[in-house]
């Protein structure tokens, strides 16, 4: 079992708390919606780590259920990735394969490799929950622990399907673990696929995580109208500065929809919720706020916007890269 040093569970804030791989505490019912209670059982973002010098590699893992998520490939809704080297160095190695209707399976990432020592990343699914995970090596293989990350600050992310990763290929390819591996911190996923509604119960959660580096609010999209959003922001982001007066925060406007090109509707939706999200932001600027920023997400993707989605909506790989790319050069000031 990974839950026990030497290895390292990161990507869930109140593990070391309640030892459930979960996104969000255990609440009483009806203290947050159920469709979030649920999601937050989607194990986005989560990580275990270690070293070793073992010459093979498995995973046994039982899921909640099976799960099939719209345009989702199974190896990211219900699959672990593996990732090889030290921070700064780590090389994607491979995904679990299992059948697509199984609630548990077991898979070896390797076998046979020269025995060096290793680091070793492995990535949670994005839009599953585990009930357990057990990692396998050969029985003369010694594990230790993962290199620490370079600060105990954690970057938070609240957001949407997007922001939990929807659609890439595989874990290690949501834009939170491409920065996780550049940064060599330790990322929360927030994101709940159609429910990043800015419900103000999720901000007082957040409240809960100690001295995070920064924190990004990428949930623009799942309000269902300018006026929801309007009505939500102001409130989230006070109740996180209650506790969190000078974190940075990171407000993102959500990235063109492919019919944008047809449907002039839906840009002229987008460019009103980019206007208000900057507005509101400069308003707090020009009130004393020197520690919020504002970023269009019209240039997150890029010239090539058009080709980064696998429904006009959802990144692809190369979607989530492009994301990735974007955001670096933002966040490095604020965590190197």
């Amino acid at each position: 079992m990974p839950d026990e040093p030497p290895f390292q569970i990161a990507g869930f804030a109140w593990w070391t708390k309640e030892r459930k791989y979960r996104r969000l505490p255990t609440v009483a019912p009806g203290a947050i919606r159920e469709i979030l209670d649920e999601l937050a059982n989607n194990t986005s973002g989560g990580q275990i780590r270690f070293r070793t010098n073992a010459r093979k590699l498995a995973i046994r893992v039982k899921l909640f259920a099976p799960n099939t998520a719209e345009h989702i490939p199974a190896t990211a809704v219900n699959g672990f990735d593996c990732y090889l080297g030290a921070p700064g160095a780590q090389r994607y190695f491979g995904t679990t394969r299992f059948p697509h209707d199984a609630d548990h399976y077991e898979y070896v990432f390797f076998d046979g490799l020269e025995a060096a020592q290793r680091c070793v990343t492995l990535n949670f699914p994005l839009f599953q929950g585990v009930h357990e995970v057990r990692i396998g090596v050969n029985p003369d293989a010694d594990i230790s622990a993962f290199p620490a990350y370079s600060s105990d600050r954690k970057v938070v992310l609240y957001g949407t399907s997007i922001t939990q990763g929807g659609c890439a290929s595989r874990p290690g390819m949501s834009y939170t673990n491409i920065l996780s591996r550049r940064f060599d911190r330790e990322f929360i996923n927030l994101g709940f696929s159609g429910n990043g509604q800015g419900d103000p119960e999720i901000a007082r959660l957040m409240n809960e995580i100690d001295d995070p580096a920064c924190i990004v609010l990428d949930y623009d999209a799942n309000n269902p109208n300018i006026d929801n959003l309007i009505r939500t922001m102001p409130a989230f982001i006070r109740i996180l500065r209650s506790r969190h007066a000078e974190v940075p925060i990171l407000v993102l406007s959500r990235i063109p929809y492919g019919y944008e090109q047809t449907q002039t509707s839906s840009y002229q939706d987008r460019i009103a919720r980019r206007d208000y999200q900057s507005g509101y932001v400069e308003e707090l600027r020009s009130q004393g706020d020197r520690f919020i920023d504002f970023y269009d997400g019209a240039d997150l993707l890029g010239e090539r916007w058009n080709e980064c989605t696998v429904d006009g909506v959802h990144p692809t790989d190369f979607g989530f890269m492009r994301i990735a790319d974007a955001l670096t050069p933002i966040l490095k000031p604020i965590l190197l």
